[in-house]
């Protein structure tokens, strides 16, 4: 008696829309896409065009007409300062505070400019600047220590 073999396998089923490697929406490509909206139009543009378009820095910098070392510098700073956890703290609190208050961090960490650069284009003193960016810090440390502990504590639950 021939038993006749199997020639379907239950994987052969399995079809791309289903695919464990596919279905990871929270990517760090995907959360750079999706945080590219707190930032300048240029900027924007430029983190959508390198990681949602998948263009290379060659052929962004042809296009702009710069330097292809400029635009990867350009890009890494940018992903450095989107996963900046005090620029995620920034957009999720900044509208609970201060006109000023706002106005500085949005500067300093959102749109990367320096002390110098924000009080020249916000006419405020080099000091304010300071202690603004020094109280940010410190609560966006603070929250970050929070987050750790609550964590760690529904681990233990």
């Amino acid at each position: 008696m021939g038993h006749s073999p199997i020639t379907v396998d239950w994987l052969d089923k399995v079809t791309d829309d289903i695919d464990l490697r596919k279905s990871h929406a929270n990517t760090l490509t995907d959360q750079l896409v999706h945080r590219a909206h707190w930032l300048e139009n240029k900027d924007r543009d430029l983190i959508i065009a390198t990681f949602r378009d998948g263009q290379s820095a060659n052929l962004i910098a042809h296009r702009l007409a710069q330097d292809p070392r400029h635009i990867r510098r350009r890009i890494k700073r940018l992903v450095h300062r989107l996963n900046d956890p005090r620029v995620a703290y920034v957009v999720e609190h900044s509208e609970a505070w201060t006109r000023s208050k706002r106005a500085i961090a949005q500067s300093l960490f959102i749109q990367g400019r320096s002390i110098r650069e924000v009080t020249e284009s916000l006419g405020v003193s080099f000091y304010s600047v300071r202690k603004h960016r020094e109280a940010i810090n410190a609560m966006s440390q603070a929250n970050a220590q929070a987050n750790s502990r609550s964590s760690k504590l529904r681990a233990w639950r």
